[in-house]
């Protein structure tokens, strides 16, 4: 589950789980305050059913109502007490509880009016009257307890107990909500902080150069994601790591091998120009013998020169190109011209086999002029055949130009072929071998032209080494 949904499911389960608390809580209040208060009290508060009576009877004057025994009798017909005050102090009273409770009620309360006053509490009922005596005043009230026992002031009471009961309760309401919502954050920020905690960690691994040790992490997909994208850089870091170490074994290398490369032939043209200077070569035959030969070995560090200096064009970015439309066939034919006088010196030869169509290409001349010669000078290098026969042709495979450059040598090693375009390779780690001036560079500088030009190549073993090139025809083909 994605992270966005799981903390709208919490959020929505916290709201979804204090409303419910909340509502049960508030259900249950109400109906309590409208069972235990609101529809009781109603019922309490209705006066007595002979409350009339007891009115009449307070409308007697005189010594009549002195008479507290008489009317204690008249009044327990109707299921009242007499309450007698004087002065505010109890003179005469027949109930048997709550005479204290009925006093300070009483002291609250206006008797005085023309008629008996009535007033209801509880299910109690209360009529009473206001007599001047004497220069006394005396407060006659009945008393109808509703053959229950009186509680006057216990609704007052009974609501604070209820109010007191409602904060408790809505208290601890309020705690259990931070409770759940508490443990539903707690496990939300658990399942975040889990992947940032392992990215942090990892991040200093790679710091410290350890990379290879990987985040294991399995949950949100979003911090899969995360996790996985940096488990991918690291690798790509890992990656780079090992080549730019095998990159500079192999430039190491190189350097070793140039300077080889070129301290042989260097050393030839100065034993040939010293020979000269000093008179071994005494006749014109002989000093024109080893000025070519002084000729040919600068002309193969001036071919070595050439790759490095097209090497660093290619590692600095700089490596120009102008794009021609040319025909295929007239452009290899004239390569194969080319290179035709100087194989048959060296005991070689080179067949063209032409496409039957006219096909056209964008490339640039110069660039590819240079791969060709270099295939073929690798064949002759590396044939390891008496008679080197180099065959070069062009077809159309799928849309596109199909040149091949193949030889009738004994072809290369198979686990050595996804080798061969890498930088500084070569096939014969020997430099004492035969033909062990190759420098890693030109099969390299190769594949780099060909993909300049949106091409491919490749090499396999076929009854000798192939070379196979693929290019993109010109959409204009004239047939």
């Amino acid at each position: 589950m994605k992270i966005k949904n799981r903390i709208f499911l919490y959020n929505t389960l916290m709201v979804l789980v204090s409303l419910i608390i909340l509502l049960i809580i508030s259900g249950f209040v109400i109906s309590i305050f409208k069972n235990e208060y609101i529809d009781k009290e109603k019922l309490k508060s209705k006066p007595n059913e002979y409350f009339y009576e007891v009115q009449e009877l307070f409308e007697f004057s005189g010594e009549e109502l002195f008479d507290y025994e008489g009317i204690s009798h008249l009044l327990a017909g109707y299921g009242y007490d007499l309450y007698v005050l004087e002065d505010g102090e109890n003179i005469y009273s027949n109930l048997e509880v709550g005479s204290e409770e009925v006093g300070e009620y009483l002291e609250e309360r206006d008797f005085g009016g023309k008629h008996a006053t009535v007033y209801t509490q509880n299910s109690m009922t209360i009529v009473g009257k206001t007599l001047i005596r004497n220069s006394h005043e005396y407060v006659i009230v009945a008393i109808h307890s509703g053959n229950e026992e009186i509680k006057i002031g216990t609704i007052s009471r009974e609501f604070e107990t209820f109010l007191l009961d409602f904060i408790i309760i809505g208290i601890a309401t309020i705690l259990v909500t931070l409770g759940i919502s508490q443990l539903f954050t707690r496990k939300l920020v658990k399942r975040i902080t889990t992947p940032i905690d392992q990215l942090v960690e990892a991040a200093k691994r790679v710091e410290k150069g350890d990379l290879e040790n990987s985040i294991q992490y399995m949950g949100e997909s979003e911090f899969e994601t995360v996790c996985d994208s940096f488990n991918h850089m690291q690798d790509h870091l890992l990656d780079e790591k090992k080549k730019n170490a095998s990159y500079e074994i192999a430039r190491t290398d190189m350097i070793t091998g140039i300077s080889h490369d070129l301290r042989t032939p260097l050393t030839s043209v100065k034993g040939y120009i010293k020979g000269i200077k000093d008179g071994i070569a005494t006749t014109p035959e002989k000093r024109d013998q080893y000025l070519d030969i002084a000729y040919s070995k600068a002309c193969e560090m001036d071919v070595l020169l050439q790759k490095l200096f097209y090497f660093s064009k290619i590692e600095t970015g700089n490596m120009p190109f102008y794009m021609q439309t040319v025909k295929l066939n007239d452009f290899l034919a004239n390569i194969v011209e080319c290179c035709n006088e100087d194989l048959k010196t060296r005991g070689a030869k080179i067949i063209f086999l032409p496409a039957n169509d006219i096909h056209f290409v964008q490339m640039d001349v110069e660039q590819m002029n240079r791969v060709f010669h270099n295939l073929i000078e690798n064949s002759l290098k590396y044939a390891n055949v008496e008679s080197v026969q180099i065959t070069l042709s062009v077809k159309e495979e799928n849309n596109r130009k199909i040149i091949t450059v193949s030889d009738n040598g004994k072809g290369i090693e198979i686990e050595k072929l996804p080798h061969l375009f890498e930088q500084f390779y070569r096939g014969d780690e020997s430099r004492s071998q035969k033909n062990s001036d190759g420098n890693g560079l030109g099969l390299y500088i190769a594949k780099y032209v060909v993909e300049a030009h949106k091409g491919t190549i490749s090499a396999e073993n076929d009854n000798g080494f192939k070379i196979i090139i693929s290019l993109p025809k010109e959409d204009f083909d004239i047939l």
